[in-house]
């Protein structure tokens, strides 16, 4: 057990990547990660309060901890299935571990582990926060916070377990999956499939207005659903009794049996899996490798000007891995779409003189200053879906050094290199012009051109930045493609500069007319832009400093 914790822990280390040695930096992170959290907790504690204080006139209290519960144990299944494909397939630890004299079960249980970690953060941001304001609105003693951090523990475990296993399964014994590349964009799909249909359901529920007794009456009719997920979740209702019975025998008597039966399975899985995992994961690994090909020069090259080969580089990396394209290009499609769903939704189930009324008060503003900043902070929130330029050095990992060795400026690579993220920026752009103009028929031309135009400055500026910040922190030393992205502190400087940028913006536009705004803004982004790129330019060696 000795082994497989530490395994675990070096797992851990490599996957959040721990090999800096900045104090100042590892504090800043920790100090953005609680306030991160703190917000999150925030939410889902003023939630709780509301819920459980409705529930508390009828004596079931106990029911929104069950749907906190069962959407936890949802949520922790659905999330495994896409991340422990990854993890338990694809890392590039898995060719660094087999060789190593460490037996298969510590392997699969380290494995696991980081899995049951990953859902613990989950946990503490919506779990725990609902627990807390049960057990001080029912004035609960200290055994209670003990028994509920017991089950927090516990509850997740299973879910992990069941979900890996049964990809584990589908891996061994489908003929149709054969490589990396396939099953990972089954994934992309089924996970596009997922967030619309949730996206499609929670727009319809949110354009229902209820009063608190509707929804404590809503939440009482739920009881049922909670009881017939018990039997498909059956961690369900141990936890659920241990939390309502914390403070006598029956509450012992439930955390007993939850205990049991998270260990019992944990042990089980594991000693099953580990006999056949080694062989999968080798079979799927040389069923993954192409034959090599004779090149022909003739036909497999051709003269192409510098900028457009490497644009189709750049391109090329992005669509053919799976990870990268979810997580990279992806977001800045999809979000546009799912975000503007609720609004379609609104407006078709709207009575049609209402929208009248509330189109006309709408334009008495929005071709104004004011609807200049509207556009402008919505592109602007929806630019930090894009990763492109804030990975585009960590996505090259060890190789990114081969920069420094090819007879290309830095400085035009490093533009070579944004060129997907500017491009993949102006769908926002356009889609939220075009929504506009759907909804605002009367939105003056002048507005969407002027928008248009300094939201493409920003977006410039924006990918510049983002490539210096990756430069300035790269995470080269990353074991699976998801670490890029999901692991990657850079990100919370992407959504630092979108909100001064958002601030700026406002200001502008709150103190100055329209025409005066659009002059201010632009010369504001033109000039920074031209300082930006001035000094990457003449540091082009310094920025690089760090790719060795």
């Amino acid at each position: 057990m000795r082994d497989t914790l530490l395994l675990t822990k070096i797992l851990l280390k490599s996957s959040f990547n721990k090999n800096s040695n900045k104090n100042g930096l590892e504090v800043g992170k920790l100090i953005l990660y609680i306030i991160v959290y703190g917000y999150i907790m925030g939410i889902f504690s003023y939630v709780a309060y509301m819920a459980i204080s409705q529930l508390i006139p009828f004596k079931q209290e106990i029911l929104f901890v069950g749907l906190c519960f069962a959407g936890v144990i949802g949520f922790g299944i659905i999330h495994t299935l896409f991340t422990s494909l990854n993890l338990l397939f694809f890392s590039k630890d898995i060719e660094n571990l087999l060789p190593l004299p460490i037996s298969p079960i510590k392997i699969i249980m380290a494995k696991f582990n980081c899995l049951i970690v990953a859902q613990y953060f989950i946990i503490l941001a919506v779990l725990v926060p609902v627990l807390v304001v049960y057990g001080i609105l029912l004035k609960c003693n200290i055994i209670f916070y003990l028994i509920s951090g017991v089950v927090s523990l516990l509850i997740p475990i299973v879910p992990v377990l069941l979900s890996s296993l049964l990809i584990i399964i589908v891996m061994k014994f489908t003929k149709i999956i054969k490589n990396k590349e396939a099953v990972q964009y089954i994934s992309v799909f089924c996970t596009i499939i997922l967030i619309i249909l949730i996206q499609i359901f929670s727009s319809s529920i949110g354009n229902q207005e209820v009063s608190d007794a509707e929804l404590a009456e809503l939440l009482i009719s739920q009881s049922d659903a909670i009881n017939n997920s018990s039997k498909i979740l059956f961690t369900l209702k141990p936890a659920l009794n241990t939390v309502l019975n914390y403070n006598n025998l029956e509450g012992l008597k439930a955390l007993a049996i939850l205990s049991t039966e998270t260990l019992l399975i944990y042990f089980v899985i594991c000693s099953f899996v580990s006999r056949t995992y080694i062989k999968t994961v080798t079979k799927i690994s040389s069923l993954g490798n192409k034959k090599s090909k004779k090149l022909d020069i003739s036909k497999d090259f051709e003269r192409n000007k510098l900028w457009n080969s490497y644009l189709k580089k750049e391109f090329r990396i992005l669509v053919r891995n799976p990870i990268f394209f979810m997580q990279c290009v992806l977001p800045s499609i999809i979000f546009p779409f799912i975000f503007s769903l609720p609004i379609f939704i609104a407006v078709k189930d709207a009575d049609p003189n209402i929208m009248k009324i509330y189109t006309e008060f709408l334009l008495s503003d929005i071709n104004t200053s004011i609807g200049i900043a509207v556009f402008l902070v919505i592109i602007l929130m929806l630019y930090m879906f894009n990763f492109i330029a804030l990975t585009a050095i960590s996505r090259e990992g060890k190789d990114s050094v081969f920069m420094k060795q090819i007879p290309i400026p830095l400085y035009k690579q490093i533009l070579y290199k944004i060129l997907p993220g500017i491009i993949l920026n102006i769908f926002p752009i356009v889609y939220v012009m075009i929504v506009a103009k759907i909804i605002i028929k009367d939105l003056s031309i002048d507005m969407i051109l002027f928008s248009s135009i300094i939201a493409m400055l920003c977006n410039i500026l924006n990918n510049y930045l983002m490539i210096l910040i990756d430069l300035k922190n790269p995470k080269l030393n990353w074991t699976t493609e998801y670490a890029v992205v999901k692991q990657n502190f850079n990100m919370i400087f992407q959504f630092i500069i979108v909100v001064i940028q958002g601030g700026i913006v406002i200001a502008i536009c709150s103190y100055f007319n329209i025409q005066n705004s659009i002059i201010a803004l632009i010369i504001l982004f033109s000039i920074s832009l031209l300082i930006v790129t001035k000094y990457i330019k003449t540091n082009e060696n310094k920025i690089f400093n760090k790719i060795i």
